[in-house]
């Protein structure tokens, strides 16, 4: 038998190369997975700030009393998966919350009771919105899946404020 091995070395060889590449293998695509997991996160997480600056934008022009803040929730969202180019769909959006304050002091103290002041100062307070998106996204490749049991999708929170600088007084 051991004469065998030796009358054929490249045969032994070839077969400890087999043997050699079937441990590193299944590691070599797992980093690649992982790598691919990577640039997912990062683009979902580009593409939906990008999409929710898209989608504020739309706002500004109306300028502070020009927005409705009924249906804003909607409206966000059905914005922000157009501006995604199709990356991100409106049921990727999972939540979104709008909270309206009544200035920037307001929002700073957890609640509206600026408006007083203003009066007394003779200013009339610039109304802000902290704009509040949670977005879920499904990994694209199977080992997140295989690690974690339960729901094994890719979130992440986006929150911006939309405010207006007070015109100049002439």
């Amino acid at each position: 038998m051991t004469r065998a091995w030796h009358a054929h070395p490249r045969r032994a060889a070839r077969g400890a190369l087999a043997v050699e590449a079937a441990f590193v293998l299944p590691v070599v695509i797992a980093g690649a997975m992982m790598f691919m997991e990577l640039a997912n996160i990062g683009l979902t997480i580009d593409m939906g700030n990008t999409a929710l600056e898209r989608a504020l934008q739309g706002f500004r022009p109306q300028g502070a009393g020009g927005i409705d803040d009924a249906g804003m929730a909607a409206r966000i969202r059905q914005r922000m998966a157009a501006a995604s180019h199709g990356y991100l769909t409106e049921s990727n959006i999972s939540n979104v919350s709008v909270e309206r304050f009544s200035s920037l002091d307001a929002m700073g103290k957890g609640g509206d009771d600026d408006s007083a002041q203003d009066a007394a100062a003779g200013t009339s307070p610039v109304p802000v919105w902290r704009v509040t998106v949670d977005i879920r996204k499904n990994f694209v490749t199977p080992i997140p899946r295989l690690l974690v049991q339960e729901n094994a999708m890719f979130r992440y929170r986006y929150q911006q404020l939309l405010g207006y600088l007070p015109g100049e007084e002439s």
